[in-house]
């Protein structure tokens, strides 16, 4: 097994040499062994090879000089593991006859150096046959446009296969794959007395360009050619990987459909964030063309009423709501999420039963939202939180065009249409700053109880600045400032400024405009509000209880469920 990193890597010739070349698509839990022999900003998709080439039985690796980052890695893979195969081909610029000509001089050597080091040599027919059987393989056209089916294109740096599985359990057609590995590679078997590996040499590096080529006007044209058959686009981008950081930038200003942003590290922690964006993102593009999914028990109800439980399941607060036909709210509640989510979600809905005075047979339909939500049973079906705190706003306040969301562990801000559909929203990245779990710490730092900091910080005199919003650094911050002897109310107040400055950031990114809300927990802090509309210099919508409104949205997306077409 040979693992390889790009796709100008001649994986046909390989295979005719009776290996098994394998793309590294490695998904770790930590770069414990990558941050050791690594610079701590070499790209995440290297350190991840490096781990994953520690903990598999690799033959050997094969890589091209397609970034600094590899370079760096076949350092450390030749130190590391002398007795295995390595080989770095020198990736040309350029696809030019005379580029082909010196990058097959290179597949040459590496040919040469394989078999010296396994005895396996190299089949001609093998290639020939690979690339006749390549030849004889068309792309299927376009299919008619679906009304009822988003159509996705994936464009961008190496992309997973596991976001690629959660667009295809989403139910949306992925049209095209324009990611580093993800296009198809195309061959055709050279004339009669053509050189073998020149031509197959020529044809690999005639692909849809990578953005490290010298000319990428093909890549261009190709991707606004694939974004015109489209309802959306995913773009996917590794850390520390700059270079496509900068095609996303130009092609947001460059096409008209709507366009996701993801970052990925290949570990598993960002993996409830990028379910909740990217299930997000389709939500709104599927109202957008005015999809509207039907739920079985639709056909079950009959002439009898509705009643639906929406259930927004956080990392702080677990919250619900009973509401019937008419959208009359006739329970809700909220406690305090434990260590298992599915326990906490039994324990809100019994309770907002009992309120509500309803059997749970009576329940038409459970919806359940938030971090939560896929962990929940018992739930009928799921929604994001962004869809469901823009519907849950509109119940609260019909004309909001804006929608600032400070939880437990996230913030968001979400920017909606005059018609009440997310037109973008962006997220805080895996950090707790400038959330509910900031200010408990804050909190806990000036010996004050979490419901004490809001009106603490209204008796300010003093303006004190919170430099930092890491949580940790922050905290020492804070500490320091007790021992300069500030009052509470003034570091509670620099605190809910520093936060009031993220929050307007998230704002001022998705374009937000009035009439602002505010909803979850952090809402119910008076002092964050206050230097909220201080800093925004607008006022902010606020319901009786904010941390229902992702729980109200929820129970919305079920009662819509049984509208008839």
């Amino acid at each position: 097994m040979i693992g390889y990193v790009c796709k100008y890597t001649p994986v046909e010739v390989l295979r005719a040499m009776g290996t098994d070349p394998v793309l590294m698509e490695p998904s770790v839990n930590d770069f414990n062994l990558a941050d050791t022999l690594l610079h701590p900003n070499i790209c995440s998709y290297v350190k991840s090879v490096l781990e994953d080439a520690a903990g598999k039985d690799y033959e050997g690796f094969v890589l091209t000089s397609c970034c600094d980052s590899v370079r760096r890695l076949y350092d450390v893979l030749r130190a590391r593991y002398p007795k295995k195969f390595l080989f770095m081909l020198d990736l040309p610029r350029f696809a030019s006859d005379a580029a082909a000509g010196l990058y097959a001089g290179q597949i040459r050597k590496m040919m040469e150096a394989y078999a010296a080091f396994s005895g396996r040599q190299f089949d001609e027919n093998v290639l020939r046959e690979i690339m006749l059987c390549n030849s004889q393989y068309r792309h299927p056209e376009y299919e008619p446009n679906d009304p009822n089916v988003l159509r996705i294109a994936l464009v961008g740096n190496r992309c997973s296969n596991g976001l690629r599985n959660l667009m295809q359990n989403c139910g949306v057609k992925i049209v095209a794959d324009l990611t580093c590995a993800g296009a198809e590679r195309e061959f055709s078997p050279p004339a009669e007395g053509e050189d073998l590996i020149l031509n197959y040499t020529k044809q690999l590096l005639k692909q849809m360009p990578c953005l490290r080529m010298g000319d990428i006007s093909a890549r261009q044209r190709h991707i606004d050619e694939v974004v015109s058959q489209t309802d959306g686009v995913i773009y996917h981008t590794v850390k520390f990987c700059d270079i496509y950081a900068y095609e996303y930038s130009t092609l947001h200003r460059r096409i008209s459909v709507p366009l996701l942003k993801i970052e990925t590290d290949t570990t598993p922690q960002c993996a409830g964030q990028i379910r909740t964006r990217v299930e997000a993102f389709l939500e709104s593009l599927a109202a957008a063309k005015g999809i509207k999914p039907v739920d079985e028990k639709q056909k079950q109800r009959g002439e009898n009423s509705v009643t639906v439980v929406g259930i927004d399941s956080g990392s702080t607060s677990t919250n619900a709501v009973v509401m019937n036909e008419k959208k009359e709210i006739l329970a809700s509640g909220s406690i305090r999420t434990g260590a298992k989510t599915s326990v906490s979600a039994e324990k809100i809905l019994n309770d907002v039963l009992k309120k509500a005075g309803i059997a749970r047979t009576d329940v038409s339909m459970i919806v359940s939202t938030g971090y939560g939500r896929v962990s929940i049973p018992f739930a009928d079906k799921s929604v994001t939180e962004i869809s469901c705190h823009a519907k849950g706003a509109r119940y609260f306040c019909p004309h909001v065009r804006t929608i600032l969301d400070i939880g437990g562990q996230d913030s968001k801000a979400i920017r909606l249409s005059e018609t009440g559909e997310v037109e973008d929203f962006v997220m805080n990245d895996k950090c707790a700053a400038g959330t509910g779990r900031f200010l408990e710490a804050m909190a806990r730092t000036l010996e004050l109880d979490i419901s004490e900091l809001g009106p603490v910080s209204l008796k300010s005199q003093e303006t004190v600045e919170i430099s930092s919003m890491c949580t940790v650094f922050a905290e020492s911050e804070v500490i320091s400032l007790i021992a300069q002897n500030k009052e509470k109310a003034d570091i509670a107040k620099g605190v809910h400024r520093a936060i009031a400055g993220k929050a307007c950031s998230l704002l001022s990114r998705v374009g937000g405009e009035p009439t602002y809300m505010m909803t979850g927990g952090v809402a119910k802090n008076q002092g964050v509000v206050q230097a909220v509309e201080e800093k925004l210099g607008a006022k902010l919508f606020l319901c009786k209880d904010p941390e229902i409104v992702g729980a109200v949205g929820a129970a919305l997306f079920g009662l819509e469920s049984f509208e008839k077409a």
